[in-house]
């Protein structure tokens, strides 16, 4: 007689007492009940969760709305004490640079500075920011591209670039935005706004530089900032044009404030 065929035993078959005790861990009695009130208990216990939850959601929610009013008018209160701020420490500078340009005629009248002195402190006062400016020049304007484009915002790196671009091509003196320009002058970045020496600038952004009229009109697209801001309008849609001007005068840098000097040997 043959044997009957073996049946081909399960891959767990070996686990079979950890397969029971997961299946079977709980008395059938036990389960029965369990399915009986199982649900109708967890739903006691989860109708009120939902509404402890509910309420901590609408506190948080009216305590917000309640108090959106009150940052909303500190905000304002803080922008306001910002603004005139700004306008105060305008106008203290500009009184500073008058009050400079008063004290440097004073010198030159009481001649202490020997006549070649006061010839070379004459031509090195315009090209330092130290004096007052006024003559032909350009007017760049650049400004923010398309809100739906990314990258299309005007940053100092642009504003340093196209500066430079100015001096290269001839400048004799450069302003961004009525702000004198010199060698101590810092361009940067301030909480999203670009500053000049820590004066906050606001779009657009004019850059006036005094030279030669043909020189500058004609070098300053060849140079590394005009080639810096035809590609920001090439591939950001930025905005940047040129003018001439047969008359610019740019103030003195209220911040230049050197009164010591010696030769570099």
């Amino acid at each position: 007689m043959s044997a009957p065929p073996r049946t081909p035993s399960r891959p767990d078959a070996s686990m079979d007492l950890l397969n029971h005790l997961r299946r079977d861990a709980l008395d059938p009695s036990y389960l029965a009940a369990a399915r009986e009130h199982g649900p109708r208990r967890r739903g006691w216990v989860v109708a009120p969760a939902l509404v402890v939850v509910g309420s901590l959601f609408g506190v948080a929610i009216a305590t917000t709305w309640r108090s959106a009013p009150d940052a909303a008018h500190e905000r304002a209160a803080i922008i306001e004490r910002i603004t005139a701020t700004e306008h105060r420490i305008d106008e203290l500078s500009a009184q500073a640079a008058t009050l400079d340009q008063e004290v440097r005629e004073r010198q030159r009248s009481a001649g202490t500075l020997t006549a070649a002195q006061q010839a070379r402190v004459d031509q090195l006062g315009p090209l330092t920011g130290a004096d007052p400016v006024t003559g032909p020049g350009i007017r760049l304007t650049v400004d923010d591209g398309p809100e739906t484009v990314s990258g299309s915002r005007v940053v100092d790196t642009d504003l340093r670039m196209a500066t430079n671009g100015l001096w290269a091509a001839g400048a004799e003196a450069v302003s961004i935005n009525g702000y004198r320009l010199s060698a101590r002058t810092a361009i940067r970045n301030a909480g999203g706004a670009i500053t000049v020496d820590y004066r906050s600038l606001s779009r657009p952004y004019v850059l006036e530089a005094i030279g030669d009229l043909d020189t500058l009109g004609t070098a300053f697209p060849t140079t590394e900032g005009g080639r810096w801001l035809e590609g920001l309008k090439e591939h950001y849609g930025m905005q940047s044009t040129m003018e001439r001007v047969r008359s610019l005068t740019l103030g003195a840098d209220p911040g230049l404030d050197i009164t010591h000097a010696r030769a570099v040997r």
